[in-house]
């Protein structure tokens, strides 16, 4: 619990799923007079989208919010260990503007949207996003969805690599978002034009007219008569460009878990087909379970061997599908060679100033015992087992993440095992010391043998186990 929100307190706990929680921590606790009636039945009575699911629960005349965060992923958490171009920023930012845009249509208010990272939770896309809307009575002080959303922006880009903060601080201090009585829709158009075509094209965001189409239509108009003077010289060298900048097709492997699931669907289908066939056998319900049959065990091997098919452009480069691990790409050969060699030519310098690493004991006694001083590590530390042997590993950055990570994902800690989630912990430096925090993984986290509730920290002190699916973390500290 690290803040207030409208004047209430909020915590994430367990009640048939994650939630976060919002209550008054005083006398009276939150009263109906203090929520909005006509918002409230809003909210009820239909299922807005990209809104964080509200229930409303009455305990002993005390009102609390409880928001359902099942399947969900905090974009504060997100931002630390996933990179967001400025394509992904913007694609962010065009749907969160868009659901508070469409809010309108169930007559709520702008006031109501709580737009912090840490209140915004998004899915399995960028664009999936699920923001958090507080019920309150409308506030009398003055507030700006312009700015709110220009906070909100720079709060996001001040997480992301220096180049991409660069671009985006610089185009948020242009005019290129003023404040108008039309402000979402200015933020709807300007952050389309940030977003490249290709992403537009990909993930399915409304996509710009290009305009080949109406080049080509200009050059079939204008063929019966060549020696007519035309401006279309010029979108002649345009279409050329379009015609270059080409899409190819290629395969990207999925997951193993997704593998699983598809083939769990393919014999579910199968069994159907047949069970039908072996009910009412004839010629024509044998010849279609047959050849459904065929086609789906080769969209397997497919899916399975090569991956799923995607268009890419001809300067994207492709992620090979034949190894678990992603492959090192190279310019040319000559940085090849270079990063080939840098591995002998550590190992060879480190054998020629082995000397002044080496300290040689010296004791005339033969059987003595030499003392080597305290070998014991010191620090924040984490004891597992490994193949029955123990290792310690050094928690060395106050945001320590824990989980499988992926190529373009990094954890601090590495488990490969099944059932861990790519960041699935997460171990914060706090002002009492070191605190556990589970960070939205699929399969949960405990805590000497207790679970603990997603995004809730838990202080660590030393000799607390941690457990995360089969794998067991001693803390030291």
């Amino acid at each position: 619990m690290t803040e207030e929100l409208f004047g209430l307190r909020y915590e994430f706990v367990y009640q048939h799923g994650h939630c976060m929680r919002l209550f008054k921590d005083d006398g009276e606790g939150l009263t109906v007079d203090a929520l909005s009636t006509l918002q409230i039945k809003m909210l009820e009575a239909n299922t807005i989208p990209n809104m964080l699911p509200l229930e409303i629960q009455e305990i002993d005349h005390r009102i609390s919010l409880l928001y359902s965060l099942t399947a969900k992923r905090m974009l504060a958490q997100v931002l630390k260990v996933e990179e967001l171009s400025k394509s992904q920023f913007a694609k962010l930012m065009y749907a969160i503007v868009c659901a508070i845009d469409d809010s309108k249509n169930y007559m709520l208010h702008e006031t109501g949207f709580v737009l912090k990272d840490n209140f915004i939770f998004i899915g399995s896309d960028w664009s999936d996003v699920f923001l958090t809307y507080v019920p309150m009575e409308q506030s009398t002080k003055e507030w700006s969805v312009c700015n709110a959303i220009k906070d909100l922006m720079r709060q996001i880009a001040s997480k992301l690599n220096d180049k991409v903060k660069q671009d985006i601080d610089a185009w948020l201090d242009t005019d290129a978002l003023p404040c108008t009585p039309q402000t979402l829709q200015n933020f709807k158009t300007n952050l389309l034009k940030l977003m490249d075509l290709q992403t537009l094209v990909h993930d399915g965001l409304p996509k710009p007219v290009r305009k080949q189409n109406r080049i080509i239509n200009q050059i079939n108009t204008t063929t019966s008569n060549p020696l007519e003077e035309s401006p279309i010289n010029t979108p002649i060298l345009d279409v050329k460009q379009d015609i270059n900048n080409s899409q190819t097709a290629s395969f990207y492997p999925i997951t193993q878990r997704a593998q699983f699931f598809v083939l769990i669907g393919i014999i579910l289908v199968m069994a159907f087909l047949w069970q039908h066939h072996v009910s009412s056998p004839t010629t024509s319900s044998l010849h279609l379970s047959a050849g459904i049959t065929i086609l789906l065990a080769d969209l397997w091997f497919v899916l399975k061997f090569l991956g799923l098919p995607r268009y890419r452009s001809d300067g994207e480069k492709q992620v090979p599908f034949f190894s678990d691990k992603p492959e090192k790409h190279f310019e040319n050969k000559k940085e090849a060679i270079t990063v080939s060699n840098v591995e002998p030519q550590d190992i060879q310098i480190h054998y020629q100033n082995l000397h002044m690493h080496t300290t040689l004991i010296q004791n005339n006694a033969r059987n003595a015992t030499v003392f080597l001083g305290n070998l014991k590590p010191e620090g924040p530390r984490l004891e597992v087992q490994m193949q029955g042997m123990p290792k310690s590993v050094p928690i060395l950055s106050d945001h320590f993440t824990i989980g499988r990570g992926d190529a373009n994902l990094k954890a601090d800690y590495v488990l490969e095992e099944a059932g861990v989630s790519r960041v699935h912990a997460e171990i914060t430096k706090c002002y009492k010391g070191y605190a556990l925090k589970d960070t939205g993984s699929t399969n949960g986290t405990s805590l000497n043998g207790e679970p603990i509730v997603t995004y809730q920290s838990y202080l660590l002190k030393d000799g607390d186990e941690i457990q995360i699916v089969c794998q067991t973390l001693i803390f030291r500290y």
